[in-house]
């Protein structure tokens, strides 16, 4: 009888130690999801970045001819017109995905904190 409580009492602080790496686990790869997550949105937020600052610094006027093509006729007015709102609107669509791909970093973000501060949690409660 005494073996048997002693054989318990040694298997029940495992067992909930168990379930405390268990959930640490299931909590570390969450962590690692959300930082990859956040990695990739953070790569195509310098990506857009990169291409609305090129198209910010392009000139209204690239894409015409130059005035050494003399084969090529110049373009009409609303052919120009056309291509100016064009690029106001990449440069308008560039700018919302920016702000969508901030608004999703920062959540992956505070995320991964709040992943963090749990993983941080369980790993203290057998100290305790």
């Amino acid at each position: 009888m005494r073996l048997f409580v002693l054989l318990v009492l040694l298997v029940l602080p495992h067992s909930g130690w168990a379930e405390n790496e268990k959930q640490i686990n299931q909590l570390e790869r969450a962590l690692m999801r959300a930082q990859q997550d956040a990695q990739a949105t953070h790569q195509q937020f310098l990506m857009i970045q990169e291409l609305r600052r090129n198209e910010l610094l392009g000139s209204p006027l690239a894409g015409l001819p130059g005035t050494t093509a003399q084969s090529t006729p110049i373009p009409k007015y609303e052919e120009m017109i056309q291509r100016q709102q064009e690029r106001k609107e990449r440069i308008e669509q560039y700018t919302a995905d920016l702000d969508q791909l901030y608004t999703r970093f920062r959540a992956l973000e505070e995320e991964r904190q709040m992943l963090m501060e749990q993983i941080n949690q369980l790993e203290q409660q057998p100290n305790e």
